[in-house]
């Protein structure tokens, strides 16, 4: 495409030429004799875009932000690193009182077209795959054709390997990591983005790595600092250290943890009984932190240039606003019973609760929708499929609801199918998965636990099994095991067939906690493969025969969430909230 913009230019140009045949130019005034021209520093043509939120804090800057960028220029020569804040009030606030100029993200994007820079990596030092990463993606992501080649690194935090190798890194660093009688907690942001769930997902990780000693709360999301207070007291520490679990040390490490107002966390753990200690130290000083950012940098040149998505080719039917249709989207499955009493009754309290909207099906298992039109001649339609039969019949406003448990990589795709289709319809949105915010954990458990005979018995675990993935929304798991246990089900654990935390895990958990009988479920909306072989299977490989080679008594309950009337609530709950948020 870029050659052929060339192209199309430099003919431009030619014929411009043409006709202006005849016609004087005006010429370069002459240098005078006896001066030189000095000649200008030639454009960078490779690019690594930092990006962080900021701050106003100058030392604690030049020891995090700098460090990591000062790194970046170092094992990159051949790269000039450039910056931006993605915090306006920062940035304003640094050139009022400083008069330090440092871009956003849309003028650092500007500049790099500007000075026809040919290959950009933009590399967020945020910690998780938050509001502020999106924002970050979203601002770059136009720009992307500008470029000969364009990649943007994932954030610290994203995949199992990041969360093992930034543990390692920070606990490494900390003289009390294991310690009987100190805990060290760290204090994060938190948001209300889904993927407030790294910071239960790092802690159960600690824990798994022999840290027990460490705790993890936030300043605005989940687990608050009522919830580390708890713990930390029934670990049985005297003494709390205080860090701040971000890459900068400012405002909130300096004031909102170790400040000496009423509700700072050291005066909160003081209250409750703690001898405290502040360490006021941005994780941008660690350098192995600072080398995890440059491995996600490699990563993002390895990867290839980003490409933009493009819109599906397909032909516009008569559009009618009135025309309303729900489309559920599932995984699918092909056990046809327990389709019957979960995803079909999940359709129908939809159908119900809208009476006067179409509900149709959609599914993103290719392999499940092939297998169902060969083995029972049932056709379902795939999630492009689907919204082209509502083109073609003539549906204007459509609202698309998955009922994928978390958003993962099935969301994304739904979300990104929706996207190519978005112009052939006055309305299309698309609804959130099951676990999103902090509200739908707690309305899921209080739905899932109140149907368990065995929620919070001493002798018997209650163990969910969930699918597991490697996008960074895994941390879902570890998020729900921890609010499970916030709300007294201290005998409810989770573990995942492909991600974390694995069945050693859980085991090890289920044995500390002192059970001698499992009652296990599966944690996915439907009761298909994975809960019948995976979890309740004769197979060595079993979770059934794991936990009794454990010395466990096992009962196996195949039941798929969407069976349970709470849990279809909520999916519901979703769409009403869609379909209110969009105005229609």
């Amino acid at each position: 495409m870029k050659k052929i913009l060339a192209m199309l230019t430099a003919l431009l140009m030619v014929l411009s030429l043409g006709a202006c045949a005849g016609t004087e130019t005006p010429s370069e005034p002459e240098q005078p004799s006896g001066t030189e021209v000095p000649a200008e520093e030639p454009a960078a043509e490779k690019v690594i875009l930092m990006v962080s939120f900021g701050t106003s804090y100058n030392d604690s800057r030049a020891l995090t932000i700098d460090a990591i960028e000062a790194a970046a220029a170092q094992a990159y020569p051949d790269w000039e690193v450039r910056r931006a804040f993605t915090a306006q009030t920062i940035i304003d606030k640094l050139a009022a009182r400083d008069g330090t100029e440092i871009d956003n993200v849309a003028e650092a994007m500007e500049k790099l077209v500007a000075d026809g820079v040919k290959e950009v990596v933009v590399q967020p030092t945020h910690i998780m795959n938050g509001f502020e990463y999106d924002d970050v993606v979203a601002e770059v992501t136009p720009y992307a054709d500008q470029f000969d080649f364009f990649a943007v690194g994932d954030p610290l935090l994203t995949s199992e390997e990041d969360y093992e190798y930034v543990i390692d890194a920070v606990m490494s660093a900390i003289p009390e990591a294991g310690s009987a009688d100190t805990a060290v907690v760290f204090m994060g942001h938190g948001t209300e983005h889904y993927a407030n769930a790294t910071y239960s997902e790092l802690e159960h990780m600690m824990h798994d790595e022999g840290y027990e000693n460490a705790f993890i709360g936030t300043v605005e999301g989940f687990p608050a600092i009522d919830n580390v207070i708890a713990e930390v007291t029934a670990y049985g520490a005297a003494k709390v250290i205080l860090y701040p679990f971000m890459v900068v040390a400012g405002d909130h490490a300096n004031n909102d943890m170790a400040g000496d107002e009423s509700d700072s966390w050291k005066t909160a753990f003081e209250a409750a009984g703690f001898e405290v200690e502040c360490r006021i130290e941005g994780l941008g000083q660690n350098e192995a932190v600072q080398q995890r950012y440059l491995t996600h940098i490699q990563e993002a040149i390895d990867g290839g240039s980003y490409v933009i998505p493009q819109p599906a080719v397909v032909t516009p039917g008569e559009c009618d606003p009135a025309k309303k249709a729900i489309l559920v989207v599932s995984f699918g499955t092909s056990y046809n019973d327990s389709r019957a009493l979960t995803i079909e009754a999940i359709e129908a309290d939809v159908a119900a609760a809208f009476p006067d909207w179409k509900v149709r099906r959609a599914f993103t298992s290719q392999i499940i929708i092939d297998k169902l039109a060969s083995r029972d001649n049932l056709q379902i339609d795939n999630v492009q499929q689907a919204l082209e039969r509502l083109i073609a019949d003539g549906y204007g406003t459509v609202v698309v609801q998955p009922t994928h448990v978390m958003p993962g990589f099935e969301y994304d795709d739904v979300a990104a199918d929706v996207s190519a289709y978005s112009g052939y319809f006055s309305k299309l949105i698309v609804g959130k998965p099951l676990l999103t915010t902090e509200e739908d954990y707690e309305n899921v458990i209080n739905a899932v636990m109140s149907k368990v005979p065995e929620a919070g018995a001493a002798d018997t675990a209650v163990v969910f099994m969930g699918h597991g993935t490697e996008h960074f929304a895994n941390a879902t798991y570890s998020e729900l095991e921890y609010m499970l246990h916030a709300e007294g089900y201290e005998n409810a654990f989770v573990g995942t067939v492909e991600g974390y935390p694995a069945i050693d895990s859980v085991i090890a958990a289920v044995t500390a906690y002192g059970a001698n009988k499992v009652v296990l479920y599966p944690f996915m909306i439907v009761a298909g493969d994975h809960a019948n072989n995976d979890m309740a299977g004769d197979e060595a490989d079993s979770w059934k025969s794991a936990f009794e080679a454990a010395g466990f008594e096992v009962e196996c309950r195949i039941q798929g969430l969407g069976q349970n009337e709470g849990v279809r609530a909520v999916e519901v709950e979703h769409l009403q909230t869609a379909i209110t948020d969009a105005g229609l």
